[in-house]
């Protein structure tokens, strides 16, 4: 696949930052699952606020996480996924520091967990679509 080209971790940076809604990726007892999320990218780590639920309660009992965007850039579409862990932040300094706490979020439920995905790993990739 010559269309195929992959990112380096830098313009995936660059893509993430420039995007604000991405899927997480949980696991829990049943299996995967995955949520729509908004985030925000600082310092190379990524961000992202929560209502108490299912997800909350899945990243406790376990942090690996995967998140995922895709879109189109230069004509092109591309996916970039980070797979990390998932920490909530309960220092206050920390959630203001990152901004976190401003970010906006899709639905109008309160969202007072923080979380901070600490990446493992960023690859991401860029091709050509038929349509």
């Amino acid at each position: 696949m010559g269309d195929t080209e992959t990112l380096d971790v830098a313009e995936c940076w660059r893509l993430l930052s420039a995007n604000r809604v991405a899927r997480l990726a949980v696991c829990d007892d049943l299996g995967a699952d995955i949520f729509p999320i908004n985030y925000l990218v600082e310092s190379e780590s990524l961000f992202f606020r929560s209502a108490p639920g299912t997800k909350v309660v899945s990243l406790t009992k376990r942090p690996g996480v995967a998140v995922e965007i895709d879109g189109t850039d230069g004509g092109k579409r591309f996916s970039v996924v980070i797979r990390g862990d998932a920490h909530r932040l309960n220092d206050e300094a920390q959630i203001l520091d990152s901004g976190v706490s401003d970010l906006p979020t899709m639905t109008g439920s309160d969202k007072w967990n923080y979380f901070e995905v600490t990446p493992r790993t960023v690859t991401g990739i860029r091709f050509r679509t038929s349509r």
